[in-house]
């Protein structure tokens, strides 16, 4: 395959180009990325992140104060760097460990960041906030096979993150960026006795399955093992009945759906921290297309108007973490206005209008 290639212009997450631009990349990515500074940049850093250097000591130690910074490793686990070692630095990381990223996989999310627009996410997100924040009630709907659910995010504490915009100076995101979310805690922290206190009623998972591992490589085979048993979800529906943030039950809307649901009730039963719906995702992304496989981040897929999606679970907490697409769902206000979805993608037939000169009076 060959090198993609690329310029620190194509990235516009870290804001006005100037200084360091630097590439951060492992011996499995090696040469298939090429990457020339823009307009703005004076140079291009390339480091090599060696097997057992952490990505935060490797940063302070090697990376400009003012640099902004690009990690792209391929099947290796980064911890997030503390902001003593970040400094002022903008930092920018392709999940690319806790899924089997191919070569063709990261070139496709490389290309797709490469069209994100910035200011449109920090738009999209002000406005997203700013409904949700008007309205107590906010309800997720499936209009396909008719489930609702009601999330009041007054009730209990929840978190919201926003992976989305232009970074500033100390700033970290994921890459591409595009996602909106809320937790029951600190989205790094997972606290099983958590739960998003106000959200009830039945959510429909028909989408794209995601199956994050931790670090331990005997785990890869239950992954791919997991992540195939729960496929069915891509064009069959299941209904997860929740009480207050806790899954009670888990339904099969068609025949297709039943083994992804039997796969479901078994990890549930097996491991009742799975119940906790852990986080309410939004992605926002309009430039990315799904890549049909078991992918990270396809968790920032936004489609035209917006995508819900669901996490369960956290690693290491868990052995894995799982999230799912849900591009039929729509979250609405207590007003009916859709916030994100599917209902906020329909959209309106252009008018009618007769051009011919037919009034009369020429």
């Amino acid at each position: 395959m060959p090198p993609l290639e690329l310029t620190t212009n194509d990235f516009d997450q870290f804001g006005r180009p100037a200084g360091t631009f630097c590439l951060i990349t492992n011996d499995q990515c090696g040469e298939s990325l090429s990457l020339r500074s823009g307009d703005g940049h004076s140079r291009v850093l390339r480091l090599t992140l060696s097997p057992g250097t952490r990505l935060g000591e490797l940063i302070e130690r090697s990376v400009p104060e003012d640099a902004s910074v690009l990690a792209v490793c391929p099947g290796q686990f980064l911890d997030s760097p503390t902001p003593r070692e970040l400094g002022g630095r903008r930092l920018a990381v392709l999940p690319a460990g806790s899924t089997p990223l191919t070569e063709e996989h990261v070139h496709a999310f490389l290309r797709t960041a490469a069209r994100t627009d910035a200011a449109e996410h920090a738009r999209v997100a002000e406005d997203f906030f700013d409904l949700v924040g008007d309205s107590d009630r906010l309800t997720i709907v499936d209009d396909v096979s008719g489930t609702e659910a009601e999330f009041d995010h007054t009730a209990g504490a929840c978190v919201w993150n926003q992976q989305a915009g232009v970074l500033d100076e100390g700033d970290q995101q994921i890459f591409p960026s595009g996602k909106l979310s809320v937790t029951a805690a600190e989205i790094t922290t997972f606290d099983p006795g958590a739960r998003l206190l106000g959200l009830h009623g039945d959510l429909t998972l028909r989408g794209w399955p995601i199956v994050h591992r931790h670090r331990d490589p005997a785990d890869g085979a239950d992954q791919r093992r997991l992540f195939e048993a729960l496929t069915p979800l891509v064009t069959e529906a299941v209904t997860l009945r929740v009480a207050a943030g806790s899954i009670e039950d888990v339904t099969p809307q068609t025949p297709g759906a039943a083994p992804a649901a039997v796969e479901l009730e078994k990890l549930l039963t097996d491991d009742p921290r799975y119940r906790v719906i852990w986080e309410l995702g939004f992605g926002i992304n309009t430039t990315t297309e799904i890549v049909p496989a078991n992918c990270g981040p396809n968790e920032v897929y936004g489609a035209t108007g917006g995508v819900v999606n669901l996490g369960l679970g956290i690693t290491p907490a868990t052995r894995f973490a799982l999230a799912f697409l849900c591009p039929r769902s729509s979250l609405l206000t207590s007003d009916g206005t859709a916030v994100l979805g599917a209902r906020k993608a329909v959209r309106r037939g252009r008018m009618r209008r007769v051009s011919s000169a037919g009034c009369g009076c020429h």
